[in-house]
């Protein structure tokens, strides 16, 4: 097994794993350059005082994303996987430009589901072609480090927006001109990513040629089929119950006593996920490629649990903080494992398809998860959600650890 260094220099000779990677970088620092915009965007500039419209909008554009990716998915494992990268980022660009033109509410409906349609097509392709571009022992860190450059691009776009925002202001803009000039900077960082995967990234299986796997026999070739189907239905129960962090921010923002002017606390608690989640990712990434990935995900998920019932007792910032901080390294043990072990189990020829399907899956359950943690919360009390929920993901985790077995 590769060590650290070993992994590095690997990465300089693998196609596509750096273009990938830079991408992911760039995109999604033009993403959270938005982060403390949007919302504020929506209620003073377009004048939205109901919050059900936000809910419309955003379930809306989230279930056109959800269901293109196994479709997507599909079709990128029959005619390649790079027009979907690419033409995903173009979607994304363009849709941060007509998010800062919209004049009324419903003008940000298509250029919402623009966005998830980019983020849609582009997933299931990405991750695909990544998978393929390394051996499968180095799949993890791969997925580690594109997660982690992700997430140095979320650390880096809240700070990139409000200095641009502060550059506006203070050159003459009025109020409203600054907020949609930070939409149309967002759009830029985004364009370096379509020309990072129009021109760095190449195909790395010939379309059309049958994929050779292991002459193993049947029940062996079925066993991952299995593993992955139990790991689907597991992550959707998981999805169901996982806390989201708006509700995080929200709970916390309650425990502070935070007044609505004071924004800073709440951008300084969404960055203690990124800070911790961007190492942890990169650090699980490559021990499970070593180790497997089923430790890694099993842990996430007590991390989580742990987390959620602990969330219900805080009591003052740096209670909270370091609860903040524990989601983000729940999130890096998690993420690169989840996606590394759906590559490995998933059919070569249907890798695609595979990993669109079980990212559409485990959204659909997490649709609903926010309203019944609202209810919960409602009928119960402000502790009871979290208390439930940690609870449930903890069985989640008895589950996975009994009934999911990846073959070896």
């Amino acid at each position: 097994m590769m060590n650290g260094a070993d992994s590095q220099v690997k990465f300089h000779k693998r196609p596509n794993v750096l273009p990938l990677s830079l991408a992911a970088f760039f995109n999604d620092m033009g993403s959270d350059m938005l982060f403390a915009f949007y919302p504020l965007f929506l209620v003073m500039i377009l004048g939205v005082r109901d919050m059900k419209v936000l809910g419309f909008i955003e379930s809306l554009a989230l279930l056109t994303g959800l269901l293109l990716r196994p479709v997507a998915g599909w079709i990128s494992d029959r005619r390649g996987r790079l027009r979907f990268i690419w033409g995903g980022y173009i979607c994304l660009s363009l849709s941060r430009v007509l998010q800062g033109l919209a004049q009324v509410w419903w003008h940000l409906v298509p250029s919402k589901m623009l966005y998830e349609a980019g983020r849609g097509v582009r997933n299931p392709a990405r991750e695909a072609l990544l998978a393929e571009s390394v051996p499968q022992e180095e799949r993890g860190v791969a997925f580690g480090l594109l997660q982690s450059m992700d997430t140095a691009g979320a650390i880096l776009g809240p700070l990139l927006g409000l200095g641009i925002f502060a550059l506006l202001l203070g050159g003459g803009l009025s109020l409203e001109g600054a907020y949609r000039g930070v939409f149309f900077c967002a759009a830029l960082p985004t364009v370096v990513s379509i020309g990072l995967t129009l021109t760095r990234l190449r195909e790395v299986r010939t379309l059309g040629e049958p994929i050779e796997e292991p002459s193993t026999g049947k029940a062996e070739r079925a066993a991952p089929r299995r593993a992955l189907l139990s790991f689907t239905v597991i992550s959707c129960l998981f999805s169901l119950w996982a806390v989201t962090e708006n509700f995080m921010l929200v709970s916390g923002a309650h425990i502070l006593n935070l007044q609505a002017e004071e924004i800073w606390p709440v951008v300084i608690l969404y960055w203690f996920i990124n800070v911790t989640f961007a190492p942890t990712a990169l650090l699980a990434g490559r021990l499970s490629d070593r180790y497997g990935r089923k430790p890694f995900i099993v842990t996430s998920f007590l991390v989580l649990a742990a987390l959620t019932m602990f969330f219900a007792f805080a009591g003052n910032f740096w209670q909270v903080g370091l609860l903040f901080a524990l989601h983000g390294v729940y999130q890096g043990l998690l993420k690169p494992s989840q996606t590394a072990l759906v590559a490995d189990l998933a059919p070569p020829e249907a890798r695609g398809e595979a990993l669109g399907r079980y990212a559409m899956w485990v959204g659909l359950f997490a649709i609903p998860a926010p309203f019944l943690f609202g209810v919960l919360w409602d009928l119960l009390s402000w502790q009871a959600p979290f208390v439930i929920s940690g609870l449930f993901i903890a069985v989640c985790a008895l589950l996975l650890a009994l009934f999911v077995h990846p073959a070896e």
